[in-house]
């Protein structure tokens, strides 16, 4: 499937107020039961975009389509982040809900109340907000690691196509990306200096020499910041005066489950911080059956 065939399929649905989208990479059972959930609860257009599965995926879900009314299209595997880049940028709709493969919702009350939180003319996105931290110093450090980027939870989010694709035009990315901001004065050399990180007793190393470096010219004292898939968008749309609604307690834990990282452990065997497609298979089995009447 090339992306050029993909993107007229995609420019080919229809335009809708609203619009799930779910990203399945041979996540099969799982990514049935982030459809399910959309189908009950999301009440909008749902579609399923299957990124060059190896367990069947294609074929099941086009069975699904026998009981259950969905779009289904083929698209090149490619980095998260592009794939996001892509739909931003060609969607017709005015607003996209991402809905990962690995997450149910499981309250009729969720979606509605972020289309409302959505309402809010200053409002770029809604749903759930990732705040920005600091990673563990290391044994020895006397300043704390790097930054994680405040972003807005991509797991499940609603956001405004508009302005996600001004900021796109404008040069931003979902995509993962760091600044390196270790010696101030140069971003190869901090670059270089950032490999150390993955060496735990070298992490301390060297980290206060340029702190007080670092914050006069960065405004930071971090000696990197992490951009996860997202916070980039999120950074460049906050900047220009727009916000992201986060609903908080206690939607987040009673209105849906996110098994969290199941694509990356399934991409790739041995992911740190991922869940192993084989660890939930049963209950994601069970779940199925039990609340859809789907067996597998």
């Amino acid at each position: 499937m090339s992306a050029k065939h993909f993107l007229a399929q995609f420019a080919a649905l229809p335009p809708a107020d609203a619009r799930a989208v779910i990203i399945n990479c041979s996540t099969r059972n799982v990514s049935t039961l982030a459809l399910l959930s959309a189908l009950r609860y999301a009440g909008m257009p749902v579609c399923v975009i299957d990124c060059e599965s190896t367990d069947n995926s294609w074929q099941w879900f086009q069975e699904v389509r026998r009981t259950h009314q969905f779009d289904l299209l083929q698209a090149p595997l490619r980095p998260h982040g592009q794939t996001l880049d892509t739909l931003f940028s060609h969607s017709s709709d005015r607003t996209l809900l991402l809905v990962d493969s690995d997450l149910e919702i499981r309250s009729d009350a969720l979606v509605p109340a972020m289309r409302t939180a959505l309402s809010d003319p200053a409002a770029y996105g809604s749903g759930f907000l990732h705040p920005s931290e600091r990673f563990p110093s290391a044994a020895g450090a006397s300043i704390e690691g790097g930054r994680y980027m405040e972003r807005m939870w991509i797991p499940l989010c609603l956001m405004r196509v508009a302005p996600v694709r001004d900021a796109l035009r404008a040069g931003s990315t979902f995509m993962h990306s760091r600044d390196y901001l270790e010696i101030p004065w140069s971003r190869q050399l901090s670059k270089l200096f950032y490999a150390r990180q993955r060496v735990p007793f070298l992490r301390g190393i060297g980290q206060r020499w340029y702190a007080e470096a670092r914050i006069a010219r960065h405004g930071e004292l971090s000696p990197f910041n992490e951009y996860d898939t997202g916070a980039r968008i999120h950074a460049a749309l906050r900047h220009s005066g727009q916000q992201f609604v986060g609903l908080g307690e206690p939607w987040f834990s009673t209105a849906l489950r996110h098994y969290h990282g199941v694509t990356r452990a399934t991409l790739t065997a041995g992911q740190a911080n991922a869940t192993a497609p084989s660890a939930i298979d049963n209950e994601v089995r069970e779940r199925l059956f039990a609340e859809y009447g789907v067996k597998i």
